[in-house]
């Protein structure tokens, strides 16, 4: 976890350094003092403020304070520019640039765009370009998951500052991706989601035997499962892993959520039967 002092906080709102130590001693912006009195912050405190003073987000500048003299990629960052994003983020990721693929994501997030519609418009679509690259040849397989690893830390670590809620309840909810799919970043951004909203939830993580999680149901007693459908290469498998999810659903009445974007491994049974996510923001509706 990084730290940051008061003057590199100042830097980032676009403040003076006295500013700074004016709200934390009036208590609306939040940091932990060491013995010795010194104010050290990470980004949760930065952005807890600006969720409650929304207009203080327009002199946010994370890429600055991280070296990045780059004026397109701040103009981009500051209106949301999700298009002209798009073939910078890629290239970032197939150049394993992982300390601009986390500013971006920082970045937009302290300009207070929304979660959901940050990974819908742009990290999910990169995504499917990388995976439509790799399916043409235009990568190889090493390249794929060279990029497809740099997305997933720049989205682990900006799991790292999001300010969660408590929890509404004891309802947990149980997310995984069956045997054969080793695509697990959708359920890390689920996951971050689902706990910004204030829902606890167990993360079984990519190629979970869907007959393995009986114990997990009787233990967590999760009122909802949601399963991600990126690519399993043995459709019979699939369907096989399908069916026994939807039976023990079914055992412990809990309600499945599917999401994905494979759903023709689902029966037209299932799909009546399921809850579909089509996007992060349907996730964000949970």
């Amino acid at each position: 976890m990084k730290y940051l002092n008061s003057k590199e906080v100042a830097m980032i709102m676009g403040v003076h350094v006295s500013t700074v130590k004016r709200w934390t001693d009036a208590g609306k912006l939040p940091c932990y003092q060491t013995p010795g009195g010194h104010r050290k912050f990470i980004l949760s405190h930065i952005n807890e403020f600006l969720a409650k003073n929304k207009k203080k987000s327009k002199k946010v500048n994370v890429v600055e304070l991280e070296g990045i003299k780059d004026r397109k990629l701040i103009q981009n960052i500051d209106h949301g520019e999700y298009k002209n994003l798009r073939p910078t983020f890629l290239k970032q990721a197939l150049n394993a640039d992982g300390d601009r693929l986390r500013t971006t994501l920082t970045g937009l997030y302290m300009k207070q765009y929304l979660l959901h519609e940050i990974y819908d418009a742009l990290v999910l679509p990169v995504m499917r370009l990388i995976g439509e690259m790799w399916a043409n040849n235009d990568i190889s397989i090493a390249e794929e998951h060279l990029a497809t690893n740099t997305i997933r830390n720049a989205v682990n670590n900006l799991g790292g500052t999001l300010e969660r809620k408590d929890y509404k309840d004891n309802s947990y909810l149980l997310c995984l991706a069956l045997s054969g799919d080793q695509h697990d970043l959708p359920l890390i951004m689920t996951k971050q989601i689902l706990q910004m909203n204030g829902i606890p939830v167990i993360n079984c993580g990519r190629n979970t035997p869907a007959n393995s999680i009986k114990k997990l149901i009787k233990k967590f007693q999760p009122d909802k499962i949601i399963v991600s459908l990126t690519y399993i290469e043995n459709k019979q498998l699939a369907k096989k892993e399908l069916n026994h999810l939807f039976n023990i659903a079914s055992d412990f009445d809990v309600k499945i959520y599917v999401g994905g974007s494979n759903f023709s491994y689902l029966s037209k049974t299932q799909y009546n039967k399921a809850n579909i996510l089509y996007s992060m923001s349907d996730v964000s509706q949970i």
